[in-house]
């Protein structure tokens, strides 16, 4: 029966083709590069939506109604082609490499821009290089993929946040941190929570974005004034198309591993090293044998620890979206699922986002539209970063590997020993202690375009990045740290309101045939409120009972409110002579209200000028050259990130005076505070060759930081630590080289390789009152983020003592100031991404590497897990090869119990023993993926269907002797405690309607 309906179907719909007298059109479509067929080639009926794709061998075949006569032939890269029918039932059509693809429009500050028309150094990803990516934010997306763009962990929690650095650090006091808009909307970054990592930007789901721009010079971001002085990251989300509705549905499944963790002693190998520490220090053995364990004993039991905190979690990702429109109205709907556990137990991330993008067209002139987005996230956390008794990162490696984790009966071992760790059972602490945040955001806009004449239009934008988070922390009267005081429960509710406007009038003309100019004034205004109430409780009769309202004794109170308001008035020139030669202006006025009574106003600018070297007409002989063209650019961008009141003189509580509250001064304020300044100079070189298969960007620059927001130490008699001013200087230069290539074309295989690095500089030029150092933090000529302590020279094979480096062209075994020395920069002086991707047919392979290089690591686990025997808790393996006699060669000394022989430093001493390499290069991402052939899909009545396999973090190639070189931070000294990222694998399939 289902044969023959499908046959009248067939018959009816012959029928109607031959009465409607359809053509059917068939042919090949090829690439003049290779002379071979391009296969997802896209076939379309000019002037309506009937189209085609190509198969493998770049064969169509397309229906073509009557009155229809021309065909529209069209491939990413390839110059699109109309072709008239005219009486031919075949048509073979060789398109040609499309350099006008160099014209791509890239969004830039308050508008778009042709690549062609660039002046400034911008850089740009687009969304369909993450996509399906298992990461939660579009800044871990970015990571690797854009040269001067500096990306890092600071957790590897699941959701957790990151430190983004473009084009080096240029403040020690002020942030850092780029200047963040998503659809418009200036968006605050960093953490929501302040029980476990909860990104701010993870409201905005990864696959819901066409493509990221980060401006990253003075003359693509000094529109942004004030604010830009770190560069300026813009988001864009997808909209909708003109045509038939487009459902796409995305499911993934994967998990989530422990990746390099430390490799601990057992009972016995603790009870060896622990025995001869005692010895040597003269102390009774038989004593380390009552806390440790006999060595001897052939019955003394291990407890794996670190087994029982560390998992293989689960990662599921779910995505669907609809998207489409018509003349007046474009719509792109979307909803995501997801949910991640964290490699340590109780940990993990939920996610779940709604977006709608509308924009309509009521008439000619005027183009409203609407990007409303809502987002919800909850976090489990976990103690990290830092030396934390209940932090498993850092005591879930020393515990004790002869002490039980639970008694008989399965129950939680209560008493565990009080002289290591605070008698706290790490175990029980993170099954027990809740740790959870949750938050709801949105980050929305509206926006309305009037065309007052074909080259004049108006332009009003409203966006809202909107939060609130409450924070629970819940620790039960059931761990016995805390039953002294029946238990406490912590509460914390926290809004941020980010509020910004602009109004925009927008020039663009042409005049005769050569002559483009393109302009835009505009006023801006932006509002930030955020405010916090907590509270906290003890004494529960019941530990499941853990509300306040059940709490015995309100134990504490507390909450702040804070605002800034910052307006602009902002004027950007472009203009454009025979798509040869460009230039641009751009001035910007701004106020503040973090800064001094006489100094709220800063006024920041830049110009930058391009010339088409490749359009002139000396150039037309080069045929194997397409485009080459040459910028140079200089501009001056502020930072602002302050505390909102640091220019005020401020008075705080200082306790109680005769039973009432008093209040005393608490900061001395500085009414000439205003912005740090950059000033960036850049000359940068675009050229694609050999008919678009090498793309490539070299950008030389040099941003100087001046007149910082600088903490500036006073005098100890004034009452005050210090006094912020503005004061010294900091200088970054480097290179950045952007490279994209086609290997190779080879019938069905392609391969294409994506290269990028930036070399780098940072220097202290200038500190406060002509100083050349303070202390040994900050030094004049330096970088601002270096090592300045004792080398170690490694063990003295004759006694087995620690040997420094006594300056003096000798060693010694005690250091002090004076064998205190520079050692070298805690900042990368180098760092990039190399992506390879292989496809042959319906198969492509992605794989990408990412890494950077040339900065000094500190790893402060080393203190608790390298300390030559001499604390009280577990130790790595690699201390089992210490010195035990004359004649021993090795990097670990003799143990002695409380870590210090007479005649010696303490082994804990700092000093190069704690540093490694802190460069690494890491196989970040591998991507299999399978597209079904479209005649194939369509038969199962779909437009595309697609499955992957893909893993992260799969590889790490470094000298680094923590367990993650990645989470050490850009500035920070060291790492103890830290969350490490995490091993992912995960497989999925994409369903297209």
């Amino acid at each position: 029966m289902r044969k023959v309906l499908l046959l009248g179907l067939m018959l009816f719909l012959g029928s109607a083709v031959a009465f409607a007298q359809n053509r059917v059109i068939t042919g090949t479509v090829t690439s003049t590069e290779d002379n071979l067929g391009v296969p997802g080639a896209t076939v379309l009926v000019k002037g309506t939506t009937i189209g085609t794709a190509t198969d493998l061998d770049g064969n169509y075949s397309i229906s073509v109604p009557a009155g229809s006569n021309v065909l529209v032939f069209s491939f990413v890269g390839l110059r699109q082609q109309e072709v008239s029918i005219g009486n031919r039932t075949t048509i073979n059509v060789a398109l040609e490499p499309d350099v006008q693809a160099l014209s791509e429009f890239v969004i830039t500050s308050y508008g778009d821009q042709s690549k062609r028309e660039i002046t400034g150094a911008i850089a740009s990803v687009k969304g369909e290089v993450f996509e399906n990516l298992p990461v939660q934010s579009f800044d871990r997306a970015m990571q690797g993929r854009i040269a001067g763009v500096q990306v890092t962990s600071t957790s590897g929690a699941p959701g957790g946040t990151l430190n983004v650095r473009i084009r080096g650090v240029g403040s020690i006091n002020a942030g850092n941190d780029p200047l963040y808009i998503v659809d418009g909307v200036q968006v605050a970054s960093g953490s929501l929570s302040g029980q476990g990592p909860q990104n701010a930007l993870a409201s905005i789901n990864p696959n819901d974005i066409e493509s990221i721009e980060v401006l990253k010079d003075a003359a693509a971001a000094s529109i942004y004034g004030a604010q830009a002085a770190n560069g300026v990251v813009l988001i864009t989300t997808k909209k909708g198309k003109k045509g038939v509705t487009k459902t796409k549905i995305t499911a993934q499944e994967g998990i989530v591993q422990p990746l390099n963790l430390y490799e601990v002693m057992n009972a016995t190998q603790l009870a060896t090293i622990k025995r001869d520490a005692y010895i040597n220090a003269g102390l009774n053995p038989a004593n380390a044998a009552a806390t440790y364990g006999n060595p001897e004993d052939p019955n003394l039991q291990s407890y794996d620890w670190v087994d029982e905190l560390y998992r293989q979690g689960r990662l599921s990702v779910y995505d669907v979206s609809v998207s489409g429109g018509d003349e007046k109205t474009n719509f792109y709907l979307s909803g995501s699922y997801t949910n991640q556990e964290g490699q340590i137990v109780q940990s993990s991330y939920e996610r779940a986002t709604g977006r709608l993008n509308v924009t309509h067209r009521p008439n000619k002139k005027l183009t409203v539209a609407a990007n409303l987005s809502l987002a919800y996230q909850r976090t489990l956390g976990t103690i990290a970063n830092g030396n934390f008794v209940n932090g498993p990162f850092s005591a879930g490696f020393t515990m004790r590997p002869n002490v039980p984790i639970y008694n008989e009966d399965g129950s939680f071992k209560a008493d565990y020993p009080s002289n290591h760790n605070f008698g706290y059972n790490i175990v029980q602490g993170v099954y027990e202690e809740l740790r959870r945040g949750t938050s709801v955001q949105t980050v929305s806009n509206l926006q309305a375009n009037y065309q007052i004449t074909p080259w004049l239009s108006w332009t009003s934008y409203f966006g809202l990045d909107f939060s609130d988070n409450r924070d629970e922390n819940n620790r039960p009267s059931t761990i016995p740290v805390f039953s002294s005081f029946g238990g406490q429960s912590f509460y914390a509710d926290r809004r941020n309101n980010n509020f910004n406007t602009n109004h925009n009038l927008n020039f663009n003309k042409k005049f005769g045939d050569v002559h483009t100019i393109t302009g835009l004034a505009g006023y801006e205004y932006k509002g930030f409120q955020s405010e916090e109430t907590t509270a906290t409780g003890r004494g529960f009769a019941n530990p499941t009972l853990r509300y306040l309202q059940n709490a015995a004794t309100p134990f504490a109170v507390g909450g702040f409110f804070t605002e800034f308001k910052r307006i602009g008035v902002f004027g950007n020139v472009k203009y454009n002579y025979d798509d040869r030669y460009d230039a641009e202006f751009t001035i910007r006025r701004d106020g503040h209200s973090r800064f001094g009574a006489q100094n709220q106003w800063g006024t920041f600018g830049a110009a930058s000028v391009g010339w088409r070297v490749s359009s002139e007409s000396f150039m037309q002989d080069l045929t194997w050259l397409d485009n080459l063209r040459v910028r140079a650019s200089f501009g001056i961008t502020g930072n602002s990130d302050i505390a909102n009141f640091a220019s005020r003189t401020l008075v705080g509580n200082t306790g109680q005076y005769l039973g009432s509250g008093s209040l005393g001064l608490s900061q001395l304020g500085n009414d000439l505070l205003t912005w740090e300044e950059s000033k960036t100079i850049n000359l940068g070189v675009d050229w694609t060759i050999f008919n678009v298969r090498l793309i490539g960007t070299v950008d030389f620059w040099r941003k100087d930081s001046e007149s910082l927001l600088f903490d500036t130490p006073l005098p100890i008699d004034s009452g005050f630590g210090s006094i912020t001013r503005n004061t010294g200087s900091v200088r970054n230069q480097g290179i950045d080289i952007d490279l994209q290539t086609v290997n190779v074309v080879s019938g069905k295989f392609q391969w294409n390789t994506g290269f990028n690095i930036t070399f780098l500089e940072n220097e202290l030029r200038e500190l406060y009152d002509g100083r050349d150092r303070i202390g040994n933090d900050l030094i004049v000529g330096r970088p601002i983020s270096f090592w300045y302590t004792h080398r170690f020279l490694g063990v003295n094979p004759a006694n087995g003592r620690a040997m420094y480096d006594d300056a003096n062209g000798g060693y010694t075994y005690i250091v002090g100031e004076s064998t205190l020395q520079y050692i070298g920069s805690g900042l990368p002086t180098s760092y990039g991404g190399l992506s390879n991707t292989f496809s042959y047919g319906p198969v492509s392979l992605e794989v990408f590497f990412q890494g950077q290089f040339g900065n000094l690591a500190g790893n402060q686990d080393m203190f608790n897990l390298e300390d030559w025997g001499a604390s009280t808790g577990n130790l790595r393996t690699n201390q089992l090869s210490y010195w035990k006699q004359p004649g021993d060669i090795t990097t670990v000394g003799r143990p002695y119990e409380g870590g210090q022989a007479p005649g010696t430093s303490n082994i804990d001493t700092f000093s190069t023993r704690f540093l490694s390499d802190g460069g690494y290069i890491r196989l970040k991402q591998v991507t299999l993926n399978y597209v079904l052939p479209s005649a194939a899909a369509q038969k199962i009545g779909m437009q595309g269907l697609s499955a992957f396999v893909q893993g992260l973090n799969l590889a790490t190639f470094t000298k680094y002797t923590g367990q993650d070189p990645e989470v050490v931070g850009i500035r920070e000294f060291v790492s103890i405690g830290r969350f490490p990222n995490a091993r992912q694998f995960s497989a999925g399939l994409t369903l297209t309607f």
